[in-house]
């Protein structure tokens, strides 16, 4: 859970240059990786996270385009 706190604040201090971020498909990949973790906190925090990455972006097709090229798919 805490993971997914820390993972929330540097989306957060990261802002719109979290596009940019080097590491920017790996912590994607974290994130939606928590979604399926059997606590229900750690999957509210990684939640809490897309939310904020969504809210970094202008519009919703930059985010899907950051879940495509880190490997996500429509799931």
């Amino acid at each position: 859970m805490k993971i997914g706190m820390c993972y929330g604040t540097l989306i957060a201090k990261l802002g719109p240059k979290f596009r940019s971020f080097k590491d920017c498909d790996r912590l994607i990949k974290a994130v939606v990786g928590m979604l399926g973790e059997s606590a229900q906190e750690v999957r509210n925090q990684a939640k809490l996270a897309i939310l904020t990455m969504k809210n970094c972006m202008e519009n919703t097709r930059e985010l899907d385009g950051l879940l495509l090229r880190a490997g996500i798919s429509d799931k």
